[in-house]
């Protein structure tokens, strides 16, 4: 009987040694749970055993031996709690401090030994006894070295699966970290906005593995959310629409929004909000800072995972850089913008000089206005234009350039009174000529598509002249649209020549008032002479001598008394009420009409004569 014994107790020391041996391999928590079982009843050689795991705050029957109980479970209890740290081992009596009278019955529990993971019940097998006999010491203290090794073998488990976790999470930390590096320099690098926006979607569809990803950017013109950028896995379709946004300003620190859970937040802001739904949309990643400049949008991911905190966190990453890519791409295209104005400006005031210095250089209106026209077609493609200068009370078309006729008048109507007090007219919808010009002179326009009108002061200092302008500079059709600024270029033209233009009439009649010209006396004294003749009976007549000089030459000539004496090129008049007895002059046959004295062949009559 003694050898006996002494064998069991062999047999079971060598178990034990197996046991530990398996134990100390890395299992999951499940398997562990499932090999201490059946070591334990191997080992202690157990009649009934059942296998309980906790699952929430009940503990559950995972496995019966010998117990027609198939499911089971015991709720939780601050003795349960206790039990870790205040016994930490098996329980052979006493039963009722942990468990309940029915679990006692129903089980007819006997021994008790807890899987425990530090101050953690994990579970607990129970048992109603050996299959031979009752639990003696060395059972007892067997079942108490099981259930140390046990808890080593789960803790270590639990050590290892945590380790393993962290080190998983370290690894998708540094991939993280990887792609943002990589996304950041490809996102920050990026400076044209069509380009930002395919990138962006790329991104966020690579990292994220979306199955349909979009890109949308708030536009300042339309007031709401242009879906700029989509992406759909399975194929190649394109789908864009517009997010209408109620308010832009988002101060909130949520910047990823569920459609399912955060669908109140996400109707506040969008009003369309069902478009989301149309993008397939299950988070809507929001690009703000104060205000909202875009949204992303990511579906359902391709391999059916579900999107991790790491992942959020990757996005909201990608989110804020994505914000500042597109912040700073917008700033760039605002400064190209700001550079091709400065550009056109400089352009516009360079041709501004040219065109004052050639115009400096004219000596006439008319060449005046030619040469404005002249530059205004080479510079702004202008291709009908038009100079007219005040005629009494019409307008007369002096100079113009893409019409046939220049020589029409035409009066000006009440379309016309910003440019009677100064101001320019600008005017581009089709048709335009026919509220400020006659039918007739329409029709001598033709084609046009715009209308600028600047009127030609006098160049006087008064702040507003209550005069009509003196003339108009009209344009009527250009090659392209005319921007702004060269509306305005025109318009500081006309004004810079105004004051030369009349500075040039001004000079003409001067001219016409204090210079002298003999053909104008000449004729003047003719046709005095002629109307004496017809209401007084006067006779005169005129006599005249051809010249041999140089045509610098200045002739000194003494008139006969009682004539009047005339010099017009290289001839000499004599006018007189009586006729002259002189071998050098010859006498004008009698006329009528000053047309009549010019049409005389004076050669002729000097060579018959002489």
């Amino acid at each position: 009987m003694e050898d006996v014994r002494t064998t069991h107790k062999v047999y079971r020391y060598e178990v034990l040694l197996q046991a530990i041996d398996f134990f100390t391999q890395r299992f999951n928590l499940d398997q562990l749970g499932a090999y201490a079982f059946d070591f334990t009843n191997e080992i202690l050689t157990l009649n009934s055993s059942a296998l309980f795991i906790r699952e929430g705050d009940n503990y559950v029957l995972k496995n019966a031996r010998l117990y027609e109980i198939k499911q089971y479970s015991i709720a939780h209890n601050r003795f349960f709690e206790d039990l870790p740290v205040l016994h930490g081992d098996i329980i052979t009596n006493r039963f009722d401090t942990f468990f309940s009278e029915e679990v006692i019955k129903d089980f007819n529990i006997q021994l008790v030994i807890p899987l425990v993971i530090h101050d953690y019940l994990y579970g607990f097998i129970i048992s109603n006894g050996k299959i031979l006999g009752n639990l003696e010491e060395d059972d007892r203290v067997i079942a108490s070295s099981l259930t140390k090794l046990f808890r080593n073998s789960l803790e270590n488990s639990k050590q290892i699966h945590e380790l393993y976790l962290k080190t998983k999470e370290l690894d998708q930390k540094i991939f993280n970290l990887f792609a943002i590096n990589q996304s950041a320099k490809s996102l920050l690098s990026e400076v044209n906005l069509d380009k930002l926006y395919s990138l962006a979607t790329d991104i966020f569809s690579e990292i994220t593995c979306s199955k349909v990803t979009s890109f949308g950017v708030y536009d300042s013109i339309s007031k709401s959310i242009k879906v700029l950028g989509y992406r759909n896995v399975h194929n190649y379709t394109k789908f864009l629409t517009e997010l209408h946004i109620s308010n832009r300003s988002y101060h909130a620190y949520k910047i990823v929004l569920d459609i399912e859970k955060d669908l109140e937040s996400i109707q506040t802001i969008f009003t369309n909000w069902e478009e989301f739904y149309a993008l397939q949309a299950k988070y809507v990643i929001l690009l703000v800072k104060d205000e909202i400049l875009g949204v992303i949008t990511l579906s359902e991911a391709v391999n059916d995972r579900l999107y991790d905190d790491a992942t959020f966190e990757l996005v909201e990453t990608l989110a804020s850089f994505t914000h500042i890519a597109i912040s700073n791409a917008l700033l760039f295209k605002e400064m190209l913008t700001q550079k091709e104005r400065v550009e056109r400006k400089f352009s516009i005031l360079d041709t501004l000089n040219r065109v004052i210095r050639t115009v400096n250089l004219s000596n006439s209106i008319e060449e005046l206005s030619d040469l404005v026209l002249k530059v205004l077609t080479i510079n702004f493609g202008i291709k009908k234009a038009f100079f007219a200068y005040q005629d009494q009370e019409k307008y007369a078309i002096t100079h113009s350039i893409g019409l046939e006729d220049k020589k029409i008048s035409f009066t000006i109507n009440d379309a016309w009174q910003k440019a009677q007090q100064r101001e320019t007219i600008q005017d581009f919808h089709q048709g335009a000529i026919k509220d400020f010009f006659e039918e007739s002179l329409v029709d001598v326009i033709g084609s046009s598509n715009c209308l600028v009108i600047s009127p030609m002061g006098s160049g006087s200092s008064c702040a507003y002249e209550k005069s009509s302008p003196m003339g108009f500079l009209v344009v009527i059709e250009t090659r392209d649209s005319l921007k702004e600024e060269e509306v305005l270029l025109i318009d500081t033209i006309v004004k810079n020549i105004s004051p030369i233009v009349t500075q040039m009439r001004i000079n003409q009649q001067i001219k016409q008032e204090y210079q002298k010209d003999p053909v104008k006396e000449f004729f003047q004294a003719v046709e005095k002479k002629i109307t004496e003749r017809q209401e007084f009976d006067l006779e005169f007549y005129v006599y005249f001598r051809i010249l041999n000089k140089n045509p610098f030459e200045e002739v000194q000539y003494i008139p006969h008394e009682g004539t009047e004496s005339f010099v017009v090129s290289n001839y000499i008049f004599l006018l007189s009420y009586e006729t002259i007895d002189n071998n050098h002059f010859c006498n004008v046959p009698r006329f009528e009409t000053v047309e009549e004295l010019c049409s005389f062949d004076y050669h002729k009559l000097y060579a018959c004569v002489r």
